[in-house]
């Protein structure tokens, strides 16, 4: 019986710990359904689209009911020696715009421009939030690698130390090498202070940004995932980067939400030229109405009717009009240079971001072989040594760098990874297979 009960709490334990491992994924889907910045922007656009529906209404007629109660104190005299005490009245009217100017059915359309910025908006958020969870929890696994990189530093001088503490006693080695390694053995536990509140901070902040609790495990990243990423990138030629650029432009266009928004505030301030413009023209309203009332002395109700066809022409002040004509101009230019801004700089971006992937996938590769040289070479000078063949100077050197292989080729690999979220951000995708499909 107690064997069974320590199985299932054994068991329980496993569970309890695997449902404390955090995946990348499950941390992207916990981030989109907590960030506050993102749901104001959910709602900011489902409010962009009532706007949308309320300016897109105001094309059609609008037909409104009325009706009136009046007491008269004293009698109000009607001749013929008649008098009403009450009246009563009641009817509808119908509305109808027919032209002012263009200004309605454009507010309309400047309103659906307005639904779909919000969209981009909403879309730009998201793709921001999935960039910083990914930075944030490579952040915590890069602190994490480092941190193993120290501890094992930190247990390899210990290991020098005991082999330089039995040397100096048997009088194979002098005092002044023996306080080296002792001198080095206390900086690495210095350094390993320094990163383990790195970790702790980048765990903070990952959780923070979260609005989960900290104590929690991040699955590592296996390099295995991005092997045809790293391998893809890592061959280009100066010609396949090009048409990589190209490809990756072509996208952006497509897809980048802030070139989206910009491009859609150049149409709404065309648009609200257009509006200004239409200030200088007449309007036409056409109404009818249609109303029954009676005195108190009378039996039945009595109709009557009215049809109105109304007509303005704007002509006193026109300077009002005239210079909000001229303000709308301003702003198409100004729109119309952010948006060639904004696009020379995410093309600009995407550039960049496309060298530094190559880039780091190629240092992946480089750190990854000088990391294996470091090693060799630090085994090496580890078992001369122990053999009194070198000084303690030496496999100091050898000590340094085989820890700067090891820090270079963590840092190269989360470098690598943060150059392929980034650019997939400019790009204005999520699915990386929509950037793998070129490298094929």
């Amino acid at each position: 019986m107690r064997r069974l009960i320590l199985i299932t709490i054994l068991i329980a334990s496993c569970i309890i710990l695997k449902a404390e491992i955090l995946t990348l994924n499950e941390a992207k889907e916990i981030a989109l359904k907590n960030n506050p910045e993102l749901l104001a922007e959910e709602h900011a656009k489902k409010s962009a689209k009532y706007d949308f529906w309320k300016s897109t209404l105001s094309l059609f007629p609008s037909v409104n009911l009325d009706g009136a109660y009046t007491e008269y104190k004293p009698e109000l005299g009607m001749g013929s020696g008649l008098a009403a005490d009450e009246s009563r009245s009641y009817g509808y009217t119908i509305s109808q715009p027919i032209f002012n100017g263009g200004k309605i059915w454009l507010g309309s359309r400047i309103q659906n421009d307005a639904a779909k910025i919000a969209d981009a908006t909403y879309i730009n958020k998201r793709l921001e939030t999935i960039a910083k969870v990914e930075s944030k929890y490579f952040s915590v696994l890069e602190n994490q690698d480092l941190l193993e990189t120290a501890q094992k530093d930190l247990q390899s001088s210990e290991l020098q130390l005991e082999i330089a503490r039995v040397r100096y006693e048997t009088g194979t080695l002098s005092k002044a090498d023996y306080l080296q390694l002792q001198s080095q053995k206390a900086s690495k536990e210095v350094s390993l202070i320094q990163i383990e509140n790195l970790y702790s901070i980048s765990k903070l902040a990952l959780a923070n940004f979260l609005q989960i609790s900290s104590d929690y495990t991040l699955e590592k990243i296996s390099l295995d995932l991005y092997e045809n990423y790293l391998n893809n990138f890592q061959s280009l030629n100066p010609e396949q980067i090009d048409e990589l650029i190209s490809e990756v432009i072509e996208i952006s266009k497509e897809k980048n939400p802030s070139l989206k928004m910009a491009e859609l505030s150049k149409t709404i301030n065309k648009k609200s030229l257009l509006m200004a413009g239409g200030n200088f023209l007449p309007s036409m309203n056409l109404s009818y109405s249609k109303t029954w009332s009676k005195y108190d002395y009378q039996d039945d109700y009595e109709d009557s009717e009215r049809l109105m066809l109304i007509a303005s022409l704007p002509i006193f002040p026109i300077a009002d009009n005239v210079a909000g004509f001229v303000k709308a101009k301003h702003d198409y230019r100004n729109s119309y240079y952010n948006y060639r801004s904004a696009e020379d700089g995410i093309e600009l971006g995407l550039k960049s971001s496309v060298f530094n992937l190559v880039a780091s996938a190629r240092s992946v590769y480089a750190t990854k072989k000088a990391l294996e040289f470091a090693e060799e070479t630090y085994l090496q000078m580890e078992e001369r040594f122990r053999n009194n063949i070198i000084t303690t100077s030496n496999l100091l050197d050898a000590e340094v760098m085989l820890t700067s292989s090891r820090n270079q080729y963590t840092k190269s690999i989360y470098y690598f990874l943060r150059a392929r979220s980034s650019l997939l951000q400019l790009m204005g995708v999520e699915d990386e297979q929509i950037l793998m499909q070129y490298l094929k």
